[in-house]
C-alpha cells in the first residue's frame, strides 16, 4: 500500500519532458478543474439552502413558540382545569401563553375572504416577539378598553388593509357553537369589528392565513371565557425542545399532546430538505462528467506507463499493488481538485454571509436584505466524502487494466 501510494504521488507531481503537455496531462487538468467547479458549486448551493432554512426557522420562531400543548381528544382545553401550576417548577420554561384559533370570515372596505383568527393573551408578545416582522403600523394589541388586530401581509393585500386608514375597520365573523337556526342563519355567527393596527410578514403560509387579536376580544364575541385551543410555551436559550417535550409530557400525561415547532411545520421543513437533497443529487451527476474525464486520463496513463509497470513487475511489484497505484492516483485527482473547490466555495459562502455581496429585491420588506447563506462543516465533510467516493469508483477500470498488465507480464 505504501509503495503504491509513493508511485502514485510521483506520477501525480511528475513533470512532462521538456516542460510540455500531452493529451493525458490536459485531460487530467480538465478533470481537476471539473472537480474544483463541482465541489465549489456543491458547497455554495448547500449553503444557500442552509441559509434559507435558518431564515425561515428564525421567522417561524417569532410566530410559533418552542412547544404547543393541545388536547389529545377534542379541539379545546378547559383553562381552569388545566394543571398549569405543574409547569411553574420547570426551570427550562421562559413563559407561556393561551391561544384560541378559529377560521373566520373577514370583511374590510367591501372586500371579504376566509382567514384564521389567532386570539392571544397578554403574555403572547413576550414569548413570541413579532417586532422584527413588522412591515407597517404599530404592534399594540390592546390599549385601555380598545382592541387592535395584527394582519398577515397576504391577507392585508387581499383585503386592501391600510393601518393608516382611520375610517375602515376589519369585520370578523366567527361561527358560534351549537345548533344553527335555519330561519336566522346570521345568528350562527358572532360578529365584531376591530381596527387593524399592524401588518406583519413571516412566510406565505402564515401571511395569507392569520389575523392576531386579543383573547379577551374573541371570548367576548363567543361569550366563552373558559376554553382555549392551545397553550404555547417558550423555552430559555440552550434547552432542546424535544427533550423538554418529553419531560412535560411525563408530567401532563396522555390527556394532552405536545408538539414542537418543527413538528408543527413538519411538511414545510420536509419540503426544504427534499429540495436540498434533490439539488445535491443533480450536482453530483454533473460532477460525474469530471469523473468520466478522470477515467479516460487514467486509462491512457496506464497505457503510457506500460513499460514502467513491466519494470516494476520484474522488480516484484504485485498486480494488486499496480492496481492501487492508479486507485490512489484517481483519489489524488479528486481530492486535489475537490479541496480547491471546497476552499473556493467556503470563501464565497463565508463572504456572502458576512458582507452580503448579493441582495434580494424587496428583501428588506421581509426583514432581511442579503441573500441568505449559511456554511456548515457537515456539508464540507459530505462533499469531501462524495469526492473521495467518486475517486475510488473512477479508478476501477484503470486499476483493472494495470492489474491485467502486471499479471500478463508475470
Amino acid at each position: 500500500m505504501r509503495l503504491s501510494l509513493y508511485i502514485a504521488v510521483r506520477y501525480f507531481f511528475s513533470k512532462r519532458k521538456k516542460g510540455g503537455f500531452n493529451a493525458i496531462s490536459i485531460i487530467s487538468f480538465i478533470s481537476i478543474l471539473g472537480y474544483t467547479v463541482g465541489a465549489a458549486s456543491l458547497i455554495i448551493v448547500l449553503s444557500v439552502f442552509n441559509g434559507f432554512e435558518a431564515l425561515f426557522i428564525k421567522m417561524y420562531s417569532n410566530f410559533d413558540a418552542d412547544l404547543r400543548i393541545t388536547p389529545t381528544y377534542g379541539k379545546v382545553i378547559q383553562m381552569d382545569s388545566f394543571p398549569r401550576n405543574k409547569l411553574i417548577d420547570i426551570s427550562s420554561i421562559k413563559g407561556s401563553s393561551w391561544i384560541y384559533e378559529e377560521n373566520a370570515l373577514l370583511r374590510y372596505n367591501g372586500k371579504q375572504t376566509i382567514g384564521t383568527i389567532r386570539a392571544v393573551d397578554e403574555q403572547y408578545h413576550s414569548i413570541n416577539p413579532l417586532d422584527s416582522n413588522l412591515l407597517k403600523g404599530i404592534m399594540i394589541l390592546k390599549e385601555g378598553d380598545t382592541s387592535y388586530a395584527w394582519v398577515g401581509q397576504g391577507l392585508a393585500h387581499q383585503l386592501g388593509i391600510d393601518p393608516d386608514d382611520q375610517f375602515n375597520y376589519l369585520g370578523i365573523y366567527l361561527p358560534k357553537k351549537g345548533k344553527v337556526d335555519m330561519l336566522n342563519p346570521d345568528g350562527a355567527f358572532a360578529h365584531g369589528i376591530i381596527f387593524p393596527l399592524a401588518i406583519f410578514g413571516i412566510q406565505e403560509e402564515v401571511d395569507s392565513k392569520f389575523v392576531i387579536v386579543p383573547l379577551k376580544f374573541t371570548q367576548a364575541l363567543l361569550e366563552d371565557s373558559l376554553h382555549a385551543s392551545a397553550l404555547e410555551i417558550r423555552l430559555h436559550e440552550g434547552f432542546k425542545a424535544t427533550k423538554e417535550k418529553n419531560k412535560i409530557q411525563a408530567i401532563l400525561g396522555q390527556t394532552y399532546q405536545i408538539t414542537t415547532r418543527y413538528e408543527l411545520r413538519e411538511s414545510f421543513f420536509k419540503v426544504m430538505q427534499s429540495e436540498k437533497s434533490i439539488s445535491y443529487v443533480i450536482l453530483v451527476f454533473i460532477l460525474l462528467i469530471a469523473a468520466f474525464n478522470t477515467i479516460g486520463s487514467l486509462y491512457m496513463m496506464v497505457i503510457e506507463k506500460k513499460q514502467d509497470l513491466f519494470v516494476y513487475g520484474s522488480m516484484g511489484l504485485k498486480p494488486m499493488q499496480a492496481a492501487f497505484v492508479f486507485g490512489f492516483q484517481s483519489v489524488l485527482i479528486a481530492i486535489s481538485g475537490g479541496s480547491i473547490g471546497i476552499l473556493i466555495g467556503s470563501i464565497v459562502s463565508w463572504g456572502q454571509e458576512k458582507y452580503q455581496w448579493l441582495t434580494l429585491e424587496n428583501g428588506g420588506s421581509s426583514g432581511f436584505s442579503g441573500y441568505p447563506i449559511l456554511l456548515k462543516w457537515e456539508d464540507l465533510v459530505i462533499v469531501l466524502a462524495t469526492l473521495i467516493t467518486m475517486g475510488v469508483v473512477t479508478s476501477v477500470l484503470p486499476s483493472m487494466k494495470a492489474h491485467q498488465f502486471i499479471s500478463q507480464h508475470k
